[in-house]
């Protein structure tokens, strides 16, 4: 009998199941994080595996407690990742700010948009050569859009080195490339609804979307930083945290009911209540928050893949797609940071900083398999491109500095 049936036929209640599978995912996903943040790895892909492991699919499944499989995923275990992804786009949102965008400048606009146009454009042209749907192909290409900020900024901080000329515009061009992919996902998403569309109409998809999305800002950065201030006044315990965290729920179903992405909503209230008094005490909350939410994302996102259909033509797959991203990105990058920098040295370094990808990648892989707009066979390779991508980056940026601080 195969794992599903049998999961559809236990007579447990569904929320306990629940609440089993995420103290399990939550507890194994802490335990491979800190390993792999021990071994200067970032910890996002210890989640990762810990999900890909313990998955209904591998040890979930096969490890039975009370006649029932230890791990389920079910629409209340799939509620808490949403929730969890909301989360993280609202924390992406505090952490950039409409002062952080403002103050980027036009050659960090151009830095993250060939990182953002070039990989998606190579990754849409490629899988449509080979034959894919173009709605599957337009995902693939939005998956190897969005650069992981944290994983670079984390290196460049390790190295003390976020104040040099290439680490600002590194990481002002990772805080674009986030708004890029964002945009990116919201044009999906409505593609999804849309069907196949024309060029005319993918424009005013386009314009729609920014529209809809400077007026949520715009609405968000009038009204959210009185909200907080007011919530600050009350002097109550709590009342901070809950307006914030209220905010983003409201943002997010807001967009959900304009046909965006809710998380679209969650990362616009971020960036609004970062302009507020409140900005610290609000991303000290959501940390916190995110010690949970995180990892349950993370896991659930590596417990939908099945490595029972991992083949040797997949493994080709996977190789085949992470050296699109990582070519890709690294030119767009490089290309844009010459312009600025004239300096080959230092382009490179911007190049291979913004190859990995992270969080928005895997958010946009998760949402194509639930639609059912790309199978398990595609989704393990965008998965494993952002693990390979996020491993190998980090490491090579940390040799490009320390060579050369050995050499001088």
């Amino acid at each position: 009998m195969s794992l599903e049936p049998a999961l559809a036929m236990s007579s447990m209640d569904p929320v306990l199941r629940s609440i089993v599978t995420i103290g399990v995912l939550v507890f194994f996903a802490k335990i491979f994080a800190s390993m792999f943040s021990s071994i200067r790895l970032p910890p996002v892909i210890g989640e990762l595996l810990a999900g890909i492991i313990f998955s209904p699919y591998a040890l979930g499944g096969g490890i039975i407690v009370f006649g029932e499989p230890i791990v389920v995923l079910n629409n209340y275990v799939e509620a808490f990742a949403e929730i969890g992804a909301i989360m993280l786009l609202f924390s992406m949102g505090l952490e950039m700010g409409l002062t952080s965008l403002r103050e980027t400048g036009m050659w960090a606009i151009l830095v993250a948009t060939l990182g953002a146009v070039i990989p998606f454009i190579v990754g849409y042209e490629f899988y449509t050569l080979c034959g894919l749907p173009q709605t599957s192909a337009l995902f693939i290409g939005a998956i190897m859009v969005a650069t992981s900020l944290a994983i670079s900024s984390k290196v460049l901080e390790n190295l003390n080195l976020l104040a040099t000329e290439e680490g600002m515009l590194l990481v002002n061009a990772a805080v674009i490339d986030d708004v890029l992919g964002v945009a990116v996902l919201a044009i999906i998403t409505a593609i999804i609804v849309h069907g196949t569309i024309s060029l005319y109409e993918t424009i005013k998809i386009v314009i729609a979307f920014f529209l809809i999305w400077f007026a949520m800002v715009g609405f968000g950065a009038y009204f959210l930083p009185r909200v907080m201030e007011r919530a600050m006044s009350l002097g109550v315990e709590g009342a901070v945290e809950t307006a914030a965290v209220a905010s983003a729920f409201i943002l997010a179903a807001i967009a959900g009911g304009l046909g965006l992405s809710p998380i679209i909503g969650a990362y616009a209230a971020g960036m609004a209540i970062a302009e507020s008094r409140a900005l610290q005490h609000v991303k000290d909350f959501t940390r916190h928050i995110n010690t949970v939410f995180s990892p349950i994302f993370f896991t659930v996102v590596g417990a939908r893949m099945n490595l029972g259909i991992i083949t040797d033509q997949i493994i080709a797959g996977i190789l085949v797609m992470a050296a699109l991203a990582i070519v890709s990105k690294f030119a767009g990058g490089f290309a844009g940071a010459m312009l600025r920098l004239r300096s080959w040295l230092k382009s490179a370094r911007v190049g291979v900083g913004m190859i990995p990808r992270g969080e928005l990648g895997l958010i946009i892989a998760s949402l194509a398999l639930s639609k059912g707009v790309i199978g398990q066979d595609l989704y393990a390779q965008a998965v494993w491109m952002v693990v390979l991508t996020s491993i190998i980056a980090p490491i090579i940026l940390s040799r490009m500095y320390r060579v050369e601080a050995g050499g001088g």
